[in-house]
């Protein structure tokens, strides 16, 4: 179900019988010239949809844009800055709140998002709301780490990742029609975090981050998407198990 095609009488119906709503958070922002600017909202959006499909479970509309200051240097990204991105969660997470829902549940697509997300999450509780609010973000869990490992080997690096670019690969394929399919240098680079965009571009001068992203395929992308939907079900149920205090 998705909470954009309810009606407010839907929705009450809804909350009636339950008390969770997902909600698909990603970027926009360069993932080299290999990826979609759009992948990390796009892929958080696909399985976020499948995890409500599959679990009867109400989504909420994306919100496409994150914290990606360090991607500025790269045209077309579109940032947040960490105090927006955190207050945005926490007006999202407060209106879902006032309306009856106690578990907020986070589908997540982008690193930059995970700590301002946690940082709203404090916020509400110093403010004494009650309920569970918690951010997953698919790339991290562990399945979905092993099969990049089993596919990429050493080459899944951390940004404009193959597994993520699969994805998008199978969800737009016409979308990389025109995408360099060349192959380059991959190197394990050390670096401190976090990075200005300055610093980052010239760490990583085409937008990745020890990554192979011309491995991508749409093939690896259906099962990297089934493995991430299906381990961040197993997240989702152990949520809907908790007692609320």
């Amino acid at each position: 179900m998705l909470l954009e095609n309810l009606s407010y009488v839907e929705v009450e119906s809804y909350l009636a019988e339950k008390d969770t709503i997902l909600i698909p958070i990603g970027s926009v922002e360069q993932h080299s010239p290999y990826g979609l600017i759009g992948t990390d909202f796009i892929t958080a959006e696909s399985i976020a949809r499948e995890v409500g499909k599959r679990l009867d479970l109400l989504v909420a509309p994306t919100l496409p844009y994150g914290m990606s200051q360090h991607h500025m240097g790269f045209s077309g990204t579109v940032t947040l800055s960490p105090e927006t991105f955190t207050k945005v969660i926490k007006d999202i997470t407060t209106s879902l709140l006032d309306h009856g829902f106690k578990r907020i549940i986070y589908i997540n697509g982008h690193g930059g998002n995970i700590n301002p997300a946690k940082n709203a999450f404090d916020q509400l509780k110093y403010e004494g709301k009650k309920g569970i609010f918690t951010i997953i973000s698919w790339f991290l869990l562990g399945d979905v780490l092993n099969l990049a490992k089993e596919l990429f080997e050493d080459k899944e690096g951390h940004h404009a990742t193959p597994s993520e670019v699969s994805i998008t690969k199978y969800l737009r394929p016409d979308a990389f029609k025109n995408k360099p399919k060349n192959e380059k240098e991959v190197e394990d680079k050390e670096f401190y975090w976090p990075l200005s965009k300055e610093e980052f571009k010239k760490v990583f001068p085409d937008g990745r981050m020890g990554s192979a992203p011309w491995l991508a395929t749409e093939k690896y992308g259906k099962l990297i998407l089934e493995e991430a939907t299906r381990a961040t079900i197993a997240e989702v149920r152990k949520v809907l198990k908790m007692p609320l205090v």
